[in-house]
């Protein structure tokens, strides 16, 4: 389930596409359902490469200290 979950914040316009059924019941309007869908979607995926990009990030400035520390002695 976890997979899934990141293979549908890869693909941001099929994750729109699930989206906008459940929220045209709740808005009762396709075209706004569909654009809320489209923002959410968009958003979700953009909140997971931010997500991975602080991680990588993470990991590297650890190894470019342990580099470092290697480096002066």
């Amino acid at each position: 389930m976890k997979q899934f979950a990141r293979q549908l914040a890869n693909k941001p316009l099929f994750l729109a596409a699930i989206l906008s059924v459940p929220l045209w019941i709740v808005f009762g309007n396709y075209l706004v359902g569909a654009m809320a869908a489209l923002l959410a979607a968009f958003f979700i995926a953009m909140c997971h490469s931010l997500y991975l990009l602080n991680k990588r990030g993470k990991s590297h400035a650890a190894n470019d200290a342990a580099t470092q520390d290697e480096g002066r002695r």
